[in-house]
């Protein structure tokens, strides 16, 4: 229902991979390797960033446009694409059968690779347009909004490097003098942290369990679930380590970094399964 905008998001974050090298690669040149990497890092992630809202902005308003009704998955059809060096790939795309108000029935095809832990006949969820019912879409997370969370993470992991390395970069451009006072957690300030990263700890591994708590047909919902307890791990150890006294920022860093790429990485393949 929105082709033209995710052309257009595609165009913006394509041109940003040209961009933010190269403006990234002048900064750096003038300022420092962290502050040119932390530049370009930030352009490419605020191209990816303004794609997601751009394609989230007209899937919400085109679906606030459509009604809902329930179809039935009819077949999946073989769907062949070439990658950059000719290679053929075949996916499997889902058709579904749905009736309008009107009474025609009608076949709307999601995406490669959705619904397939589903069957003939088995029940899906369709929104069609209520001015023009055969424009219409599968109504899962993957169809509807499958490209915001994929340019959403395009652009969360570049602005988190970026800034981390334009962090680095501030805290090297700060006037040298005598070393900082290390401050001596108190017996109750390490008595917190050492519970907070025993807790932590636990949570962290506890992620790794998880896996094994689905049967194999529902990988992609255990690996949904490892993915953000592990990331739930990383920011416990986070906030642990933010505790005063706290441990160096780009070390704390990392660990938001950690936390926030599982818990994204996570929460699609829950949704997509």
């Amino acid at each position: 229902m929105d082709e033209e905008a995710t052309r257009q998001a595609m165009l913006v974050f394509g041109l940003s991979l040209l961009v933010g090298p190269a403006i990234g690669g002048l900064a750096g040149w003038l300022k420092g390797l962290f502050w040119g990497v932390g530049i370009g890092a930030l352009l490419i992630g605020c191209a990816g960033f303004y794609a997601a809202a751009t394609i989230g902005w007209q899937r919400y308003q085109s679906i606030a446009g459509t009604a809902s009704v329930q179809g039935s998955l009819v077949e999946f059809v073989d769907e062949r694409s070439k990658d950059g060096n000719g290679r053929t790939t075949v996916s499997r795309a889902p058709v579904v059968e749905y009736i309008a108000p009107d009474g025609q029935k009608r076949r709307v095809k999601g995406l490669g690779g959705g619904l397939s832990d589903k069957e003939w006949g088995d029940p899906v969820e369709v929104r069609y347009s209520v001015a023009d019912p055969a424009r219409a879409l599968v109504a899962d997370f993957q169809n509807m909004w499958g490209a915001v969370w994929g340019f959403g993470l395009f652009g969360l992991f570049p602005t988190m490097f970026g800034l981390f390395f334009t962090g680095m970069a501030i805290k090297e451009g700060r006037p040298r003098g005598s070393a900082p006072v290390e401050r001596m957690a108190t017996p109750a300030q390490q008595r917190w942290r050492t519970r907070g990263t025993v807790l932590a700890n636990l949570v962290f591994v506890a992620g790794f369990a998880v896996c094994f708590l689905y049967p194999d047909e529902r990988l992609g919902r255990a690996l949904g679930a490892g993915f953000m307890t592990i990331g739930a791990g990383a920011l416990l150890h986070f906030i642990v380590q933010s505790l005063p006294p706290s441990m160096e920022f780009e070390f704390r860093s990392i660990l938001a970094i950690v936390g926030l790429g599982f818990l994204a990485f996570g929460y699609g393949a829950w949704m997509m399964a």
